[in-house]
């Protein structure tokens, strides 16, 4: 395992948003049939797949920073604030005047699921030109964390960001958010620059309808991925490479929220890589991350340092 000044830097590219959490929400209200619904709390938080995992990776005590926009606005001074309070370095973030910072009203439900009402902002526009790419490249890894997101930055130009990091010897991670919308096409062109894919099984099935897991995964790994990882909520993952697939089994939680759960495996499993263990045991200590994640409210809040999410991933080691 590293230690100390040899554990690699962890940048992340994707968005930011301001959430607003508010639950229990059992139901949204109808105009003229019921048109108030109360939940018992509410808060904001910084949000969105870029800032969840780079918070988590900076409250586990790993080096990290974001490349992504935000709205000259109260919402983006919000979000610098926040980020930088977690940890994270922000000199990636490109404020920017003709348009808002993200924000999200994400609903709470009693069972921890959330649903979503979304306003994009800054993501719409988003590009290859809003980030320096030799601050970016400064990274041991980087992960591309919004896949689907981000519609002037998905597809060619993203590819071309994750080839160059390939290109230098930075290990490069994808993963996608439904967003808006899945798009294979979109995604098939970034696949063969990534050394880990970390995808969602529920979104996947959406533009591989039909297939089973394993199926998909036997897909993507044509396109030269090194690592797949499918996640799979409460039973765990699969993770595969050419030549095996194993699953690796999920940690059990008390789900009080679970926005953020996958962003934050992703930063569990990322940590663990650069301290060096292999990729079954990164993936253990990412459900732990997870774990963490969905027993607090918000996409980060509950992450502790790096040492006690080993920890809990240990118990089933």
């Amino acid at each position: 395992m590293r230690k100390g000044k040899n554990i690699p830097r962890i940048n992340c590219i994707g968005v930011l948003v301001v959430d607003a959490l508010s639950g229990p929400l059992p139901q949204y209200p109808v105009p003229r049939k019921h048109p108030q619904e109360v939940t018992k709390s509410i808060r904001f938080a910084a949000g969105g797949g870029a800032a969840n995992t780079a918070s988590a990776l900076a409250r586990m005590g790993l080096q990290t920073g974001v490349f992504s926009t935000v709205g000259d606005d109260s919402n983006g001074s919000f979000l610098l604030k926040e980020l930088n309070q977690a940890g994270v370095d922000t000199r990636g973030v490109r404020t920017v005047s003709d348009t808002t910072t993200p924000f999200t009203f994400v609903g709470v439900h009693p069972d921890g699921d959330r649903t979503f009402i979304h306003t994009p902002g800054t993501n719409l526009k988003f590009n290859r030109r809003d980030i320096n790419l030799e601050s970016l490249f400064t990274a041991g890894f980087i992960l591309y964390n919004d896949c689907w997101v981000l519609p002037q930055l998905d597809g060619k130009p993203g590819a071309g960001i994750l080839a160059e990091a390939q290109r230098r010897g930075i290990k490069t991670a994808l993963d996608e958010c439904w967003g808006l919308g899945p798009k294979r096409e979109t995604l098939e062109t970034m696949l063969p620059y990534c050394d880990y894919f970390l995808p969602s099984v529920d979104d996947l099935r959406v533009i591989y309808p039909g297939m089973k897991p394993r199926d998909m995964i036997k897909h993507i790994l044509r396109f030269g991925v090194k690592t797949v990882v499918l996640k799979m909520g409460k039973t765990g993952c699969l993770v595969a490479t050419e030549d095996d697939c194993m699953q690796v089994r999920g940690l059990p939680a008390k789900v009080v929220d679970t926005t953020g759960a996958g962003d934050c495996w992703n930063a569990g499993f990322l940590a663990a890589l650069a301290h060096g263990e292999d990729v079954p045991a990164a993936a253990l200590i990412g459900h732990a991350c997870a774990a963490y994640c969905i027993e607090y409210v918000g996409g980060s809040s509950g992450i502790p340092v790096y040492s006690r999410v080993v920890k809990r991933a240990g118990k089933l080691r």
